[in-house]
């Protein structure tokens, strides 16, 4: 991989080359052995392990865009790859996965943004290429339960997976080719949403840091708890992913004739909604494992395994058929807000209470032990919910990270002050940052909106303008006196400080046809009368 590396480099090679010479070298691993044990079928052995090799080469060669990060995400996913060895006990793995690290942190060095020395093809596929021979080829895969084989390698490289199926995703829906590069990575995306070179790599080493220490603390659960971990930390993986997929970035190329596959699966993620469907499967699974593992400290009773077998299917199309009829599909998560909550928790409590009922009749581990319902319930709703505002905690999380601007003094905590928050916040081009708000009402005094804080009224003008540094004044109600409206003006032009004032107010646009000239009106046609 080192060599088609070094030769794409010097001199350009094809993307069907390179993904030839990739087979090859998987190839090569599996005559020799390296095969993952993940299925009894042999041959479903062989198309994993292929598969596995060639997504992480190309993953690891995709995600070396900006300085440092490919160098960086592949010194913290070897360390881990290498404590995950060793504990195993499989040293000769450990030792080549520990050397790595350190010729990839002596190269970071000089790598790291502004870098004064790029990895190229030679490196990038060269790291994928290893990381991903080590796991196969580990003595251990063949003995190690399901969950150390799938979901601790994933883990541990969950960055450049996740940013190869983004890549990959976004593309076959726009009709874009998948072989040829572009500025639609997670790299440029993350940079898209405001963040510098060296936060985004900084961000990503975070991220994969936490993919290690996941993976650590999956070797030493079991088989049950450890897919629901694992299945978790991949679903907020995937959502993160979801958020940066939203990013509209520049494209090094035009999108090609819609084929009828791309067609077909546009039509199913975005007017079926397939993608949230399966989301909500997805975490209604888990909720309901949860709510087992919760209720048993250690491995569950065998009557209490073949309950949950045998109603996991109804608990999923109870939820999905709920969540139709109350209108959950209906919302965008963007805007997810009270109404939702409302949608989501109705329609998990009649699930579950049919469930109940079910239970009652049906199943009775169930019929033992109501309690397993109840933190069903209550773990389907915040998994849901959750994933719902997750889009908006994100952006929420985006604007505390950006506080850039003229500091601003929002006049007015009512509705209006919240509006005069989030549009404030929304357009960035205005460049002004809200840290404070005052309003003459005491009981809202030291509470906060949207993390903002409400220090006083108008007798703490002075306080806040010289305690949070502002420059300028936002009057964000409609309740202000004369006077009060007079003292601000007063105050701020002690100061040289600018007062604004934010309105939303409703204008109604008259008929089009009342103002055209008499000439340009038409009629619309109707049945001539004999």
């Amino acid at each position: 991989m080192f060599i088609v590396g070094l030769a794409d480099d010097v001199s350009r090679l094809r993307a069907q080359t390179k993904f030839l010479f990739q087979l090859l070298g998987a190839v090569s691993l599996v005559s020799l052995g390296a095969v993952l044990q993940l299925t009894p079928s042999y041959v479903a052995n062989v198309l994993i392990t292929l598969f596995w090799f060639v997504a992480l080469t190309n993953a690891f060669n995709l995600l070396d865009g900006l300085d440092g990060v490919a160098g960086g995400v592949g010194a913290i996913a070897s360390f881990f790859l290498g404590l995950y060895f060793a504990r195993q006990g499989a040293w000769p793995h450990a030792a080549l996965a520990w050397s790595l690290t350190g010729a990839t942190l002596g190269f970071l060095r000089y790598n790291f943004h502004p870098a004064s020395i790029f990895m190229g093809d030679a490196g990038s596929l060269f790291i994928g290429s290893t990381l991903a021979g080590l796991v196969v080829s580990s003595p251990t895969s063949a003995s190690a339960s399901l969950a150390s084989v799938v979901f601790v390698p994933l883990a541990i490289v969950a960055v450049p997976l996740v940013d190869t199926t983004l890549v990959t995703v976004t593309r076959i829906l726009a009709g874009r080719p998948i072989s040829q590069g572009g500025l639609d990575h997670s790299t440029y995306r993350l940079v898209e949403l405001g963040l510098k070179e060296s936060q985004v790599a900084l961000l990503l080493y975070a991220f994969a840091v936490g993919g290690g220490l996941v993976a650590l603390f999956l070797t030493g659960l079991d088989a049950g708890l450890g897919i629901l971990i694992g299945t978790t930390f991949l679903v907020v993986m995937s959502l993160l992913a979801a958020y940066l997929g939203r990013m509209k970035v520049a494209h090094t190329n035009h999108p090609s004739r819609a084929k009828a596959v791309t067609l077909l699966v546009r039509n199913l993620i975005y007017k079926r909604r397939i993608g949230e469907l399966i989301l909500d499967v997805v975490l209604i699974a888990l909720a309901y494992y949860g709510a087992y593992r919760l209720r048993f400290d250690n491995a569950l009773p065998l009557p209490y395994v073949d309950a949950f077998q045998s109603t996991i299917g109804l608990v999923i199309a109870l939820k999905i058929g709920a969540f139709s009829v109350f209108g959950v599909y209906r919302g965008a998560w963007r805007y997810a807000g009270i109404v939702d909550l409302y949608r989501i928790a109705a329609a998990v409590l009649v699930a579950g209470l049919i469930l109940f009922a079910y239970g009652e009749w049906r199943v009775a581990p169930l019929a033992a032990s109501h309690s397993i319902i109840y933190i069903d319930v209550l773990l389907a709703t915040a998994l849901v919910l959750t994933s719902r505002l997750s889009f908006r905690s994100l952006e929420m999380l985006r604007n505390w990270f950006l506080q850039n601007g003229d500091r601003v003094l929002i006049y007015g905590a009512g509705d209006l002050g919240e509006l005069s928050l989030r549009r404030l916040v929304n357009r960035r081009e205005l460049e002004l940052h809200p840290v404070c708000f005052l309003d003459d009402d005491v009981h809202k005094h030291g509470a906060q909106i949207h993390g903002v804080p409400i220090v006083g009224g108008l007798e703490s003008l002075a306080f806040a303008v010289d305690r949070y540094r502002i420059k300028k004044i936002a009057i964000g109600t409609t309740k202000l006196s004369p006077e009060a409206v007079a003292a601000i003006h007063s105050f701020a032009e002690g100061l040289g400080l600018k007062v604004m004032e934010i309105g939303f107010g409703v204008r109604w646009i008259p008929s089009a046809l009342k103002t055209l000239p008499h000439k340009e009106r038409s009629t619309p046609a109707g049945p001539r009368s004999a």
